[in-house]
């Protein structure tokens, strides 16, 4: 009995810890106290000096990673990669503030997501993924700011190619680190990119981009072979995401819709409301997010039609009772579902 406790215990175990993540807590800190340090500008010291402890401050949490790897020590290795990557962060504003080098913030987020890249490749660390993916978003965000704000500003082939290396470069840490975190943050950084550069290069409207996205991902991932399984997973992460573009997608198109006539509108809403009905008989069984998803589709876009249609002839109480009402009926049917496909996961 006490062998199977115990092995029950080790696979239900995940590696999470009150005590790791204090240690990643303090780790941020502490990296928030470097760069609050630098932002303050040591008047007081010298700049080889200021350098020098920057350098230092690096070196020490890199030292630090490596002892604890070698103690199996994971959750304090990943807290002294974060403070690492931090406080890489502040060197280079602080060089770039103390020899006034000219620059933006986009060269800045590159260079810091190159070398949260190269220690989360070497280190294979968890937490520096996750954190290589989110300077990944923040540097595509800046030259997305960039694009927006610059009227002279033009998207250049090395430009998108720089932010397609920073998300291929965050796709393979998020490989080697087996993080499912780091993973969902390159999906959306990859997502955005093709949003990004479409829309730049090729004149795409996001909207038409999602759907024509999210319609093959969705197929590929529901009617994948089990040959092909290790590649794509049936009914996986692949599918959720394929469910989630088509309908952004779809509801971008019909929120954008000028001054449509009223059989347009009823055709986007019954295309909305038919496709998470198709959605949820694929995939709904085998997959709880797109089954979810599917449900709120159908129920937003039944109170979007309900307003369309008769929120110009009720009162604000009357739309509310109208509502509630297909609410209702949606949650019933609903249980009605769910009640179904456990039946069919227990006879399975």
């Amino acid at each position: 009995m006490g062998e199977r406790l115990l092995a029950d215990h080790d696979r239900r175990h995940t590696g999470f810890s009150l005590s790791g993540v204090l240690a990643v807590l303090a780790a941020v800190l502490l990296g928030a106290a470097v760069i609050a340090l630098v932002a303050a500008n040591w008047e007081g010291i010298a700049r080889i000096y200021r350098v020098a402890m920057i350098a230092a401050l690096i070196l020490a949490g890199v030292v630090a990673a490596v002892l604890a790897r070698r103690r199996d020590a994971s959750w304090i290795s990943d807290s002294a990669l974060v403070f690492t990557l931090l406080t890489y962060g502040a060197g280079i504003a602080l060089i770039s503030q103390m020899y006034h080098i000219s620059g933006d913030e986009r060269g800045f987020m590159l260079a810091w997501s190159v070398g949260a890249l190269v220690v989360a490749l070497v280190f294979s660390s968890p937490l520096a993924s996750i954190g290589a993916g989110l300077l990944g978003l923040g540097y595509l965000f800046a030259e997305v700011t960039a694009f927006d704000l610059g009227a002279t500003y033009i998207l250049t082939a090395s430009q998108a190619m720089a932010t397609l290396a920073v998300s291929v470069g965050c796709g393979i840490a998020a490989w080697r680190a087996r993080s499912v975190i780091a993973g969902h943050l390159t999906a959306v950084l990859s997502v955005s990119w093709v949003l990004w550069v479409g829309y730049n290069l090729v004149g795409v409207e996001p909207e038409h981009l999602l759907i024509g996205l999210g319609v093959p991902a969705f197929l590929l991932a529901a009617f994948t072979p089990s040959r092909l399984g290790a590649l794509i997973e049936r009914h996986g992460a692949v599918a959720a995401y394929g469910a989630v573009m088509l309908f952004s997608g779809l509801a971008i198109l019909q929120a954008e819709l000028n001054n449509p006539d009223l059989l347009l509108e009823m055709f986007v809403a019954a295309l909305i409301l038919v496709g998470s009905v198709v959605v949820l008989m694929i995939s709904g069984a085998a997959n709880r997010f797109v089954r979810r998803f599917a449900y709120f589709a159908f129920a937003a876009e039944t109170l979007y039609v309900v307003w369309e249609t008769l929120g110009s002839l009720l009162d604000s109480s009357g739309f509310l009772f109208v509502g509630g009402i297909c609410l209702a009926i949606i949650a019933f049917l609903v249980m009605k579902i769910e009640k179904r496909f456990r039946k069919r996961q227990e006879v399975a």
